[in-house]
C-alpha cells in the first residue's frame, strides 16, 4: 500500500496488486503456447498438451484472483472519503463523509501465527465494514498499523497508543 499527501491536503491511499497478475498471465500464455506447439508440431500423440493447458488455466485463474487495485481519497477540505476498489472481475466504489466512519480497525486472518498479515477496515456507523484491500498484507514492520493510525488522525479519531490487531475472517 502506498500513502501520499496531495497538494490540497488530502490523504491518498492506493494499492496495486496487479504485478503478480501479470506474472501469472505470462506463465499462462507460455504454457498455452507450449501446448499448442506440442499439439500440432512437437509431440501430437502425447497427453502432455492437456497438462499444459490445465497449467495455463490454473495460472490464469490465480492471476485473476490476485488482480486487486484500490484507491481511497481522504479529502480533508470536504471531509469526505471517495473510494474505488477492484478485485478480480468485481468493482466497488462510493463516497461518504468522515462522520460516517465509526472506527478504523486493523484485522488479522484467523490462525495467523507467523509474520503478521493485516488489513485496514473502515467500520461505518451502520455497522458495515469497508476494507481498504480484500487481501491481507504481510506486515513485519508494522506499516499497516502506521497506516491505520494515519487514517485515524485524518478522520479526527486520534491515534491508538498500542493498536491491538482485531481478528477478522
Amino acid at each position: 500500500m502506498k500513502m501520499e499527501d496531495a497538494a490540497d491536503g488530502a490523504l491518498i491511499v492506493t494499492y496495486d496488486g496487479s504485478g503478480l497478475t501479470r506474472v501469472m498471465l505470462v506463465a499462462a500464455a507460455l504454457f498455452a503456447s507450449v501446448a499448442g506447439y506440442d499439439a500440432y508440431i512437437g509431440m501430437p500423440e502425447t497427453q502432455r498438451a492437456i497438462g499444459l493447458l490445465a497449467s495455463a488455466a490454473t495460472c490464469a485463474s490465480i492471476g485473476l484472483v490476485f488482480l486487486e487495485t484500490g484507491r481511497f481519497d481522504f479529502a480533508r477540505a470536504t471531509r469526505t472519503i471517495i473510494w474505488r476498489r477492484r478485485w478480480a472481475l468485481r468493482q466497488r466504489s462510493g463516497s461518504m463523509p468522515f462522520a460516517d466512519v465509526q472506527s478504523v480497525q486493523v484485522e488479522q486472518p484467523i490462525g495467523d501465527d507467523g509474520t503478521p498479515s493485516r488489513r485496514v477496515v473502515l467500520k461505518t456507523t451502520v455497522g458495515a465494514g469497508i476494507p481498504l484491500t480484500i487481501g491481507y498484507q504481510p506486515d513485519p514492520d508494522g506499516a499497516v498499523l502506521d497506516l491505520a493510525n494515519r487514517i485515524r488522525i485524518v478522520l479526527g479519531h486520534g491515534p491508538e497508543d498500542s493498536p491491538a490487531p482485531r481478528t477478522g475472517g
